[in-house]
């Protein structure tokens, strides 16, 4: 079992917003210590969610955070964790909503999609991520689905709300319609689609060699 704990957020000068590995990589190597991975918490009016993330242990064995927050605040919930680190693949959030509504649980479940799809990305800088472009496509219409779907909750759309996207149908009828199993659907599409990709280049390897 893990306890939480609540730390300082104290920006290093050399660190960017949304990449706490390396910056905490690069604080190690300048001013030793070490890096810690663990879960920030983050809670909203309907979601809370936990993101892996790194902080720095500085030689008391005291942990700061030293990554640009996305807002400001000077503390942070952290629950160290190191059943996970981080290895160049994207680490999915975990989250929960803290309301009853359905509407929520669809952004969750687009939430998870996009996280899922960046698990066959690999990062290749500061917050990019490098995809095939079949995951690629799929990725920037999940984005674009997830955005969508927050800014009606956030105008007061629900279920029977006529959809965002003009079609005058309700959204549970429209880009709400079964779209847990529609997910599901496209998750194993996209499984077999990379599958075809890494089989085809380990032929072209083999041919090489």
């Amino acid at each position: 079992e893990y306890e939480h704990e609540i730390i300082p957020v104290k920006p290093d000068l050399a660190a960017t917003a949304g990449n706490s590995y390396f910056n905490v990589q690069e604080k190690v190597a300048k001013d030793g210590g070490n890096l810690v991975y663990g879960w920030a918490v983050w809670l909203s009016d309907f979601i809370c969610e936990g993101e892996h993330y790194a902080v720095w242990e500085d030689e008391d064995g005291n942990l700061v955070d030293i990554t640009p927050p996305r807002v400001p605040l000077d503390k942070l919930l952290f629950i160290p964790d190191d059943r996970f680190t981080y290895e160049g693949k994207h680490i999915a959030n975990i989250r929960s909503s803290v309301i009853d509504n359905l509407l929520v649980d669809h952004i969750i479940l687009l939430a998870d999609m996009k996280d899922f799809l960046l698990g066959f990305a690999t990062r290749v800088g500061d917050g990019q991520h490098h995809f095939s472009t079949f995951t690629g496509n799929v990725y920037n219409h999940y984005d674009a689905l997830f955005n969508n779907a927050l800014l009606f909750f956030r105008e007061g759309g629900k279920l029977g709300s006529a959809c965002y996207c003009g079609s005058l149908k309700p959204y549970s009828q429209c880009h709400g319609k079964n779209l847990p199993a529609t997910i599901e659907k496209v998750k194993d599409t996209v499984v077999k689609m990379n599958d075809l990709a890494n089989e085809e280049k380990a032929a072209e390897d083999s041919q090489k060699e």
